[in-house]
This record gives C-alpha cells, structure tokens and sequence, in this order.
C-alpha cells in the first residue's frame, strides 16, 4: 500500500466509524424510547384535567394542614454561652399527618373501588 491507498482507506474508515456512530446514537434513543413505554404500558390514563384537580386537591390539604401543632415537631434546646436558652434543632415529625391528609383530599376526586384479582 502507498500512501495514497493509506489516505484514502482512514478516509473510508472514518466514514464508516461516523455513520455506526449516528445508527448508535439513534438505537440508544429508540432504545430509551422503548423503556419509556414499557415503563408506561400499565399506568392508568389520566386527563390533563384530572390531573389540574389532583393538583389543587393536593394544594388544598397542604394548605389546610396545622403547622402550627407543637406537638408536630421534635426540638432540641441548648443553654447559650451567655445562660439564654436558645433552640438547637427543630424537626417537623408529622409527615404522616400531611399524607393522610393528601390522600382524603385526592380520594374524594376518584371513585375507589375493591378489585378483586383472579388468579
């Protein structure tokens, strides 16, 4: 081989490496497309409406929560260097409460129904 036929055959070779490149870049995002729905086959299909109401229905229980219940939160209190009593930590232990709550509020959108699974 010369150094033409070298030249030409890297040309060639870095041709062929480019298009594997683009077929690969396009399997990787079909392949990514496919997990998506695969993931999605058995979701439920819900309206961009239905979806505004759970929203709001959400917005709504957050809102109406009392976060203003002591008894909502753990706190730690230490003594300052200056004898003042200062508040070291705060930590709200209520999340079950605000689940709870979110979870009234989006089941009075739906009609809940028993399934019963025949196996």
């Amino acid at each position: 081989m010369n150094k033409v036929d070298l030249i030409t055959k890297i040309a060639e070779l870095e041709a062929t490496l480019k298009a594997n490149e683009s077929a690969q870049t396009q399997l990787n995002n079909d392949l990514i497309a496919a997990k998506k729905q695969l993931e999605d086959i058995n979701k439920p299909v819900v309206s961009e409406h239905t979806m505004d109401q759970i929203y709001l229905a959400i917005e709504d229980a957050i809102d109406n929560f009392d976060f203003d219940n002591p008894d909502s939160y753990e706190t730690d209190f230490t003594i300052d260097y200056d004898n003042r009593i200062a508040l070291e930590s705060i930590r709200f232990d209520d999340a079950s409460g605000i689940a709870e709550c979110v979870h009234r509020e989006v089941e009075k959108l739906f009609n809940v129904t028993t399934e019963e699974k025949n196996d």
